[in-house]
């Protein structure tokens, strides 16, 4: 592709962790170290077909990852009295992920009340009502992990016997701008074709990450882990 772009994709590792283990609704206090590992590797995997960059604290996490899992293969040696006594290899872990979620929900705290002083009328100051109306916006992950979806759902297509014509992603982002600007909004899983191959498919979310960046187009969602919706940047 000659057209590349470049993001800073997420705040870091425990972010990614924290938004697999939320969709797929598992318990943090007992994660399933080979599922979350083999997750987390697809989505890096994912990442650097896109040529996404990835700071060096994501693989360090990936081989933290990789040592808990080695560490939960390895029988337990039992005491004199026939108890096991190692601890459980998950628990730094989850302690990490804890007090980053604590963190976390502090700072989102912060920022609802930051955008309701906003609501408040002062004298010479303008009255800054943030746009949305009942929406969330959609984070990289939930981009991400609807994307995945939808690769799964090209490769399972099988190969196919045309060699289609070569799309750019400036093609793309005009092609997604006229959807939005004629329909109002577009799903994502509307901007790719039910036939569009893997090449395609690429150039398209390629597209929609580029125009996201420019600040074009914005994405958002009902509800969390809901049907994601493209609208125009004015909506």
């Amino acid at each position: 592709m000659a057209y590349q772009v470049k993001l800073p994709v997420f705040e870091g590792p425990l972010d990614l962790l924290l938004h697999l283990i939320r969709g797929n609704q598992i318990d943090i206090y007992d994660i399933p170290i080979a599922r979350i590992t083999d997750e987390y590797f697809q989505v890096l995997t994912l990442l650097h077909e896109l040529d996404l960059e990835v700071a060096g604290e994501f693989l360090v996490m990936a081989a933290t990852l990789v040592y808990i899992k080695s560490r939960m293969l390895v029988p337990v040696e039992p005491s004199a009295d026939g108890e096991a006594v190692e601890e459980d290899p998950r628990t730094p872990l989850v302690d990490m992920l804890l007090e980053y979620e604590r963190f976390r929900a502090a700072a989102e705290t912060l920022a609802v009340r930051e955008d309701g002083q906003r609501l408040f009328f002062f004298r010479s100051t303008p009255l800054d009502i943030p746009p949305g109306g009942g929406t969330l916006e959609v984070s990289l992950l939930d981009l991400l992990a609807a994307f995945r979806d939808v690769l799964r759902r090209v490769d399972d297509q099988g190969a196919l016997t045309l060699v289609p014509r070569l799309v750019t992603t400036a093609e793309r982002m005009v092609a997604i701008l006229d959807q939005v600007t004629l329909q109002g909004s577009v799903t994502f899983e509307a901007l790719f074709a039910p036939a569009a191959d893997r090449s395609l498919v690429i150039a398209t979310f390629l597209a929609l990450l580029e125009l996201l960046r420019q600040g074009a187009v914005r994405v958002r969602q009902r509800v969390a882990f809901g049907e994601i919706v493209i609208v125009g940047a004015a909506a």
